[in-house]
């Protein structure tokens, strides 16, 4: 059995209904989580991806029981915990608005899960020292929050759940209220803490760069359930559903049919329109078959002649748009009717002159083309 495992969990709220529905016995519940399960290993940092609203901090909540699962039943290192309260299931969460206590310090603040537990005096003051001490916030133990910026307050609330040894901490978009500076800080502050402290972490975040970054495993929910589970590469270059692969903006989703297998090249072509385009060699691929096939716009290059690579796949296109992604451009093609999108560096910009309706040779490898089956 898993650290932590959750089985079979489900869970629906009560929606809001008129007055007459409500003294006719009219109800109706909005299903959240449909029976999800979710193994975390001891030490893993599993971060979870997901649409808003598709029951991520609800799953949290759960987890640390401040809401009660409907059905389902959750183990920690063995011991079925759904009948323990929240201060018995050893189970800590840092919060994405830090819920510190505006009227004491830093130290009380920190202090407050084992004063609440009775720990004796000699044993909290030195719990909470070392904690402080290794967080760099010793120094600013007598401040109020009101007085710290938003990274320190974050550090704090870490703090705050570090002080009671749990088993299993659990982080609700933590970094969300955070400018990107102080969000780089904090992040790798967590992981530093992660490692340190050998914690089993859940995390949920919106943001797909910290999942590729911070993440053991990257867990996608969808619609109550989870979608797929595994490493971040796997997530997010060999997605197993069409969701996923959107999800995690792969951009490039292309329907085909599969026109020729070529085994002793290692080959499979799929023909998208009338483009075709080469994968790696699938067995289990027929001709004729209807696929969906994935290539994220950063394994694509471009290239303003003809380029001279190993790359099986070089096509010619027109660009239709260009537009700022971050700090990169993004850059629409048009390939005989199949669109396909790239990033680019904006040096790469000046000097193709890549713009709306200029020409453009694109090249990317059979490995980049990821078959969705």
């Amino acid at each position: 059995m898993a650290f932590l495992e959750l089985e079979k969990i489900s869970k629906s709220f009560k929606e809001t209904v008129s007055l007459r529905e409500r003294f006719s016995g009219i109800s109706r519940e909005n299903p959240v989580l449909k029976d999800l399960s979710l193994k975390v290993e001891k030490g893993e940092l599993m971060v979870i991806l997901g649409p808003t609203g598709c029951g991520k901090t609800t799953l949290l909540h759960i987890v640390c029981g401040l809401i009660r699962q409907d059905s389902g039943h959750i183990y920690l290192d063995g011991e079925c915990i759904d009948s323990l309260p929240p201060n018995k299931r050893e189970v800590c969460m840092v919060f994405q608005d830090f819920c510190l206590f505006p009227h004491m310090n830093v130290a009380d603040n920190v202090a407050y899960g084992l004063s609440s537990r009775k720990v004796k005096r000699e044993t909290l003051i030195e719990r909470v020292k070392e904690v402080l001490e290794n967080l760099d916030l010793y120094h600013l133990r007598y401040r109020k929050p009101e007085t710290l910026s938003g990274g320190e307050k974050q550090r704090v609330a870490l703090a705050r759940a570090l002080v009671v040894q749990p088993k299993v901490l659990l982080f609700d978009e933590p970094l969300s209220n955070l400018d990107l500076n102080v969000r780089k800080s904090v992040r790798s502050e967590i992981l530093r803490i992660q490692k340190d402290y050998e914690l089993t972490s859940i995390y949920v975040t919106h943001d797909q760069y910290e999942a590729r970054s911070m993440a053991n495993r990257v867990a996608i929910i969808h619609n109550g359930k989870i979608e797929q589970v595994g490493k971040p590469e796997d997530i997010f270059y060999k997605p197993q559903t069409e969701f996923v692969a959107s999800f995690t903006e792969a951009e490039n989703i292309l329907q085909g049919k599969v026109s020729e297998n070529r085994p002793y090249e290692g080959l499979s072509e799929v023909l998208v329109g009338n483009v075709k385009i080469s994968t790696a060699f699938d067995s289990s691929l027929t001709i004729g078959q209807d696929v969906k096939l994935m290539i994220r716009p950063e394994d694509i290059i471009i290239a303003k002649e003809k380029p001279v690579t190993s790359a099986r796949n070089v096509l010619m296109g027109k660009v239709s748009s260009v537009e700022p992604h971050g700090s990169l451009f993004k850059v629409d093609l048009n390939i005989k009717g199949v669109s396909l999108s790239c990033l680019i560096s904006r040096i790469s910009l000046e000097e193709f002159g890549v713009a709306p309706g200029s020409n453009l040779y694109v090249a990317f490898k059979s490995s980049a083309v990821h078959i969705i089956k």
